[in-house]
């Protein structure tokens, strides 16, 4: 029985309804923010233009992905880009697979990072070297952009999507610092999640607008060795020195936090060295190096408190095999140890 005084002092009636209302809102408030922990992401991409996303294929793989710890989850949706400056795309809401891909991974209970691309094939070597050599294609691209960006934020306010990229790789357009300003300040106006930009490893410090933005955002293939396999965990760990260095100092001085926005790893022997490369046809695959490099990102970017979080790039619906593939055991293995609850991360390794 309890004592009496304790008795007496709990409250009953409207005020014990209003306590408990209270509870409950502040229960739900501290664990309904997406950005409450770290991001532990994966890209989902597609063959063709997304279409996948709207599949029962995708619903499998986020259900995969779910039982490695993965809370996040970036798709990319498409648009065109000549060689002229024409951003040419099907309106969000039109596509019917990406609407389908939102409710999919709500069921999942995963959050998604929106992250516009612009399928540069055939037009231009990669989304970094897009550029214009003239007024004209340089204005119809800053006006078919922009109406791109408006449409897919709109799409992704609607559907409570809470990160959005505003642009991804563009590198050699990144010095219209008020073109992007301006961009920005449009996208807040219709949209209320974080907004990010996706930089190429190389081209961070070129970036002057990263203070309009909540994160900084990184292509994070980095080169970590100049020398050939084989190559220790001590090798990679060393490696990462100069780039988290480099990382740190820049979330300083802007005061926002680092999101990787891609990592990843060919299974090649140039992995290292040159991690943005793909294997060329006949090229040996390093497995082991691989599962080296992604063992030492897991382990020393999930130690770094400016890093929001990481999203591995790749994981294709229905293939599990492919350059960049997350989907081989070993590495789902990694996965697993490194994000899933109550793992022992400092004590599984590949190799020490």
């Amino acid at each position: 029985m309890r004592p009496p005084a304790l008795i007496s002092s709990i409250p009953t009636g409207p005020t014990m309804v209003l306590i408990a209302i209270a509870v409950i809102a502040i229960a739900s408030t501290a664990h309904s923010s997406p950005f409450a922990e770290p991001m532990r992401g994966m890209t989902v991409s597609c063959p063709g233009y997304g279409r996948v996303w709207g599949s029962k294929a995708f619903s499998q793989s986020l259900a995969d992905l779910s039982t490695l710890g993965v809370n996040w989850v970036a798709i990319h949706p498409y648009a065109s880009i000549r060689t002229h400056g024409l951003v040419g795309f099907t309106a969000a809401h039109q596509t019917g697979y990406l609407a389908r891909a939102v409710q999919r991974a709500k069921h999942a209970g995963l959050y998604l990072f929106w992250k516009p691309h612009l399928a540069y094939w055939g037009s231009f070597d990669w989304r970094g070297s897009i550029a214009f050599t003239n007024d004209a294609s340089r204005k119809r691209f800053a006006k078919t952009y922009r109406a791109f960006i408006l449409d897919q934020a709109r799409f992704a306010q609607e559907h409570k999507i809470p990160l959005f990229a505003v642009g991804v790789e563009l590198e050699r357009l990144t010095h219209y610092e008020e073109y992007w300003r301006q961009l920005i300040r449009d996208v807040r106006h219709i949209y209320s999640g974080k907004l990010t930009y996706a930089a190429n490893w190389d081209g961070i410090r070129r970036v002057k607008f990263w203070d309009a933005l909540d994160y900084i955002g990184v292509q994070g293939y980095f080169p970590l060795v100049d020398k050939q396999p084989p190559l220790t965990l001590a090798d990679l760990r060393k490696g990462w020195q100069k780039p988290l260095a480099n990382l740190r100092d820049l979330s300083q001085q802007t005061t926002r936090p680092i999101i990787f926005t891609e990592i990843g790893y060919p299974s090649a022997p140039h992995a290292a060295r040159q991690p943005w490369k793909t294997r060329s046809f006949g090229q040996n695959s390093a497995p082991k190096l691989r599962q080296k490099l992604v063992e030492v990102a897991l382990q020393l970017l999930g130690r770094q408190d400016m890093i929001a979080g990481m999203f591995w790039w790749k994981w294709i619906p229905g293939r599990l095999r492919g350059d960049f593939a997350m989907q081989p055991p070993e590495i789902r293995s990694l996965l697993r140890a490194y994000w899933t609850q109550n793992s022992s991360s400092n004590q599984h390794s590949t190799e020490q």
